[in-house]
This record gives C-alpha cells, structure tokens and sequence, in this order.
C-alpha cells in the first residue's frame, strides 16, 4: 500500500510516500537519480524490443508513439508512485493510463488510442525479458482499459494540468508562433 503525503504549507503534493512492506511503513521520496536510472533501463529495452517481431506488428503509428508511450509511463508510474517495473501492479498501470497520461500528456488521439496495443506487447516483452513478472496481471488490467474512457478523458480539459493545456494550444495550432526549440524543451520537461 502506497499513500502520498501533503505538504501541509504549500498544499501541494510532495513525492514522498509511506509504504508499507514488510510489516512496517518505509518512507520513500523521489529521486531524479533514480528516475533517470529507470529512463535509462527502459531506453535499453525499448531498444531490443524494437527488433522483435511483436513490434514490427504494431500498426506504423502505434510503432511511431512506442517510443514515447513506453518512456511516459516509466517516467508517470516513478515519477508520482515511485514505482519500477517490478513494482507495477494492475492498480498503478490503470492510474497511470486513464489517470495520469489524460492529465499529463498532450498528444492527438491517434497517440492515445496507441496506448493500450503498445503497451500490452512491452509487458508481454518485459516479461521475456524478466524484467516484470506479473505480465498477465498487466495485461489483464490494460485489457479493462476501454479505448473510448481513454480517449473521453484525454479530450477532456478539466482532467488536464497547466502544462497539458499549453501543449495542446501548441499541438493544435493555436499559438502560431511556438518556436521549435522550445517545443522540444518544453516536451522534455512538462510532457510527463
């Protein structure tokens, strides 16, 4: 069990959760050393997997969003449950999934309805690779996921933090003169 402690002056979320293991409560706190590990490890597999023959039958636009779909959920599953791999659980890929890419990700439908067939082909590949191993469980939890949910929740400007609403205005076209450079930057730092 994971709970997320306020931080009472700022009335903001820190990363810094009790979890229970063992018997007993064990503080964990995000770490950017850590979350660059995780990056690291899942550019490595996200690598071999690209030679498989799984990937090469995603369709050419699930295989162009792969990339960003696997390193957005690595980055979302540590980031705000500091959770690896190992520690995915059929409860954190569906928050990670209809929760926190709807609010964090700015991306076209056609990315979202990527999603789910992506990811369902890396867990069954993670799995080959011992790197999860409750791969059925998974993918039962991304088998629940309807596409229509996603996308209703993707769609919806309410479920999106600040930094998704000035992406979308970007991806959209409604500011014209977004320079390039900043685009990049600001999907480096924000899109997640």
């Amino acid at each position: 069990n994971i709970t997320q402690h306020p931080n009472s002056e700022a009335g903001q979320y820190l990363n810094t959760f009790l979890i229970i293991r063992g018997g007993g409560l064990v503080e964990q706190k995000y770490s950017e050393v850590e979350a660059e590990k995780h990056f690291e490890n899942n550019r490595l597999w996200f690598r071999r997997f690209q030679t498989t023959r799984s990937f090469r039958k995603l369709t050419k636009p699930e295989r162009a969003a792969a990339g960003y779909i696997t390193q957005a959920f690595v980055g979302l599953a540590y980031k705000y449950q500091l959770r690896g791999p190992r520690q995915y659980s059929a409860k954190s890929v569906k928050e990670v999934i209809l929760n926190l890419f709807p609010a964090k990700i700015a991306a076209t439908n056609v990315f979202f309805t990527s999603v789910i067939p992506v990811m369902r082909r890396y867990f069954v590949f993670l799995s080959a690779q011992h790197k999860v191993s409750n791969a059925k469980t998974l993918i039962r939890a991304l088998d629940g996921i309807k596409i229509g949910t996603l996308l209703s929740s993707h769609r919806d400007m309410n479920n999106w933090d600040q930094h998704k609403r000035l992406g979308m205005q970007v991806l959209m076209g409604y500011k014209l003169d977004a320079d390039p450079e900043k685009i990049a930057a600001y999907e480096e730092d924000y899109n997640m």
